[in-house]
């Protein structure tokens, strides 16, 4: 579905700097329809006015009224469009889109498109933030479900040898609630949740949310019910050619959170490394 602004931008006469901050606009929905105009002024590289006078010039009164356009827009898409269809109905509208391509290139082509656009949605400051979260809390409780949970498992396994205290919740039913209910405010939990979206997933964000627990939340699009819920999200592109979510996008987010993680965390990796060596001696081939 082509981007709400793409199509107004088609029919404007604008300048220099209205094409630069037009382009962001039509590559960066999502990004656009959380922040503020000085944030994505500071993006671009133009200033506020800037954001303001491109808004009027392809006929909003202001960057509110086009921000509120653009997000009426993204919440169709995610009530209509390929998200909200039955798994079947998202297989056969993957692969219709990508039938005239060959396999090996459209796989590649969408992978290169998942981690550009994941890196372009997510700041620095965001990244840097989750590590602090992580680093500095008392208990960190790692979730994900279905098509996370490897995910999940495989990110709280390795947090393991860079922080103590790391629970991993795979159960979504009244086991994972009983893990959640000693959450406390020093705690912070890291959760991954894709579309298609589940109330068990949302009762334990609240849950975390109502003990005073900082959240994380990972997943692939702003309109999540859990991004209210959230003190930070990281937004992952996760397109694909057939009936699944993909997950390299989010891997890579994991991976660089744990490398920055272990920037500041390698004195326990090391001990607890040598240790682990020394105790699976007379196990390993």
């Amino acid at each position: 579905m082509e981007n709400v602004i793409a199509e107004r931008v088609k029919e404007a006469k604008l300048t220099k700097v209205q094409r630069k901050i037009a382009e962001y606009f039509i590559q960066n929905p999502e990004k656009v329809g959380m922040s503020s105009s000085m944030e994505v002024a500071k993006a671009i590289g133009v200033s506020d006015a800037s954001i303001t006078r491109f808004a009027r010039a392809i006929r909003y009164e202001g960057f509110t009224d086009l921000k509120n356009d653009i997000y009426s827009n993204l919440a169709m898409q995610a009530t209509g469009g390929v998200n909200s269809l039955s798994l079947v109905d998202r297989f056969d509208s993957n692969q219709a889109e990508y039938a005239s391509e060959d396999p090996c290139e459209s796989y590649k082509k969408i992978v290169q498109f998942n981690l550009k656009w994941t890196f372009q949605n997510n700041s620095e400051e965001a990244f840097n933030q989750v590590v602090s979260m992580l680093a500095q809390a008392k208990h960190r409780y790692i979730i994900g479900f279905r098509g996370c949970l490897g995910l999940a498992n495989q990110f709280a396994w390795m947090m393991r040898f860079l922080v103590d205290h790391v629970i991993a919740i795979s159960d979504e039913g009244t086991g994972g609630i009983g893990s959640l209910q000693d959450i406390t405010s020093e705690d912070c939990v890291l959760f991954f949740s894709l579309s298609r979206y589940y109330r068990s997933d949302q009762k334990l964000a609240q849950l975390a949310k109502k003990r005073g627990a900082q959240i994380c939340l990972i997943t692939n699009s702003s309109l999540s019910p859990l991004v209210g819920l959230a003190d930070v999200v990281l937004l992952a592109q996760t397109r694909n050619a057939v009936f699944f979510n993909s997950t390299i996008a989010l891997n890579v987010i994991s991976e660089y959170l744990l490398t920055k993680l272990s920037q500041i965390c390698s004195t326990r990796y090391r001990d607890l490394a040598a240790e682990r060596d020394e105790l699976t001696e007379d196990l390993r081939l």
